[in-house]
């Protein structure tokens, strides 16, 4: 007659499957405290900003742009939009190109600009998404090169993101300035440039980066009585002048980057450009 093993023997062993589960919680485990130490960082360090973005100074804009009468009558977002965004730390600012006409759709510039770090799972939160959950159509979306002196990427060139959108008709009907929008956008990530949130993990995921950081930043263009909007090309000629005294300020006065160069951070290829 065959023998039936008691049932509390076989609860005395493990199934393979615990023990497989086991050995990968160890060896995760032991990756996280072994892996620093031999200059490896599966999981990035936090890089708080110098100042916080609200305390941007217009001033050193100037004179070529300062800040847009319509600044006093913008309401600060709500709690569920920022919470939306993914972070506390925003930038919304429109600005006056001094240079330009009242009627060029081009004179004010409004400028969004989010800051994220020390999240286990960042995700870039990008405008397709935004502008398509208000009811806008995506017309088309292209990735140029723009060139803005003085941005520490190769040949100066910035990989921009390009979208062109439609207001739904309900509005196009009561709102001038409802028909087409082009909003540009780009990620400043780890000391490089980004245009897509491809881009952004792939910079993101180096292994030999103790710190991780991403910021977007996001342009688009009207006229001084915000009813004429700029078409694409027109935009993206004014967003490098615009960006050459933008990005000193916020690398300068707000990103640290020193933390990024310091002796125990390791950025391998970190003023290379990413256009994802």
């Amino acid at each position: 007659m065959q023998t039936v093993p008691a049932r509390g023997a076989r609860r005395g062993w493990a199934s393979p499957r615990f023990w497989a589960a086991a050995l990968i919680l160890a060896s995760a485990a032991v990756g996280v405290r072994v892996l620093p130490r031999l200059g490896i960082f599966p999981q990035k360090a936090a890089v708080p900003l110098k100042r916080p973005l609200r305390q941007f100074d217009v001033g050193k804009l100037a004179p070529r742009y300062v800040r847009h009468p319509r600044n006093d009558r913008t309401p600060p977002m709500s709690e569920d939009i920022i919470e939306s965004l993914g972070t506390e730390e925003y930038l919304q600012i429109y600005l006056l190109d001094t240079q330009k006409a009242p009627t060029d759709p081009t004179r004010v510039a409004n400028l969004f600009v989010t800051y994220y770090t020390g999240q286990p799972d960042m995700v870039p939160h990008v405008p397709d998404e935004c502008y398509l959950a208000g009811g806008y159509d995506i017309l088309g979306s292209t990735t140029s090169d723009v060139h803005v002196a003085g941005s520490e990427a190769p040949h100066d060139e910035i990989p921009v993101r390009v979208m062109r959108f439609v207001a739904p008709q309900r509005r196009r009907l009561t709102n001038a300035t409802a028909g087409e929008v082009v909003v540009m956008y780009f990620f400043d990530v780890n000391a490089g440039y980004a245009a897509t949130r491809n881009g952004v993990r792939l910079r993101l995921s180096n292994p030999l980066a103790r710190y991780a950081y991403y910021a977007k930043i996001e342009v688009s263009f009207t006229d001084d009585a915000m009813v004429r909007t700029a078409g694409a090309d027109a935009s993206l000629a004014a967003l490098a002048p615009l960006l050459e005294v933008v990005l000193p300020v916020l690398r300068r006065d707000h990103f640290d980057l020193d933390k990024l160069a310091s002796p125990d951070s390791v950025q391998t290829g970190a003023r290379n450009r990413e256009r994802g």
